[in-house]
């Protein structure tokens, strides 16, 4: 069982706040009319998805926990969800105009990161923004468990995750850490946007 279907009531319940949301707000009043986003990690849609949505967006969710996709497809069952760990995600190539991944990548050990960023750089049209969070300092820890349950997290340094990205075919423009100790990746796919 996925570790977020053991405390999807808990998670919908402390997840809602303002987390991200100066970001992903950011992110979507850059990118044009009606742009194609992909929620890497969508959990329940909120609030990000919502954000995006309010921007005119049109989304698309990823997540393997089926119990927060349950409470996501509640929440917006319009808009399309696939079931399935990012890093084997098949997605149709150069679909999106852009992709967040908001408190996802740190989950992943560092070969499944690069799995993942592998998917997502080929699901985006070139141009586009792919936004995430993650650490910024290599190595891996155990957190404080949530709700109980245990959770391992696993980062690159920056110059880690700028030289992932380029191996990619995305280039990293920029990078900040909110008040509550989150770091935030800003990266384009290569390529003229067209």
């Amino acid at each position: 069982m996925h570790e977020y279907d053991l405390i999807a009531d808990w998670y919908a319940s402390h997840r809602a706040g303002p987390m991200g949301v100066p970001e992903v707000t950011a992110l979507a009043v850059s990118l044009p009319a009606g742009a194609s986003v992909l929620d890497v990690g969508c959990g329940t849609g909120l609030p990000l998805t919502r954000v995006l949505l309010e921007h005119g967006c049109h989304v698309m969710g990823v997540d393997s926990s089926r119990e927060l996709l349950a409470r996501f497809q509640a929440n917006f069952p319009h808009v399309p969800v696939k079931c399935a760990p990012i890093q084997s995600c098949e997605l149709q190539e150069q679909a999106f105009d852009a992709a967040i991944a908001w408190g996802v990548l740190f989950h992943l050990r560092h070969e499944e990161q690069e799995q993942a960023i592998t998917h997502i750089a080929r699901a985006l049209k070139p141009g586009a923004a792919f936004l995430f969070t993650s650490g910024d300092a290599h190595g891996s820890i155990d957190g404080e468990p949530m709700n109980g349950v245990p959770f391992r997290y696993h980062s690159y340094s920056v110059d880690g995750y700028r030289d992932l990205l380029r191996a990619h075919g995305l280039s990293l423009e920029a990078t900040h850490t909110d008040p509550g100790g989150n770091a935030y990746y800003l990266s384009r796919k290569t390529g003229s946007g067209g």
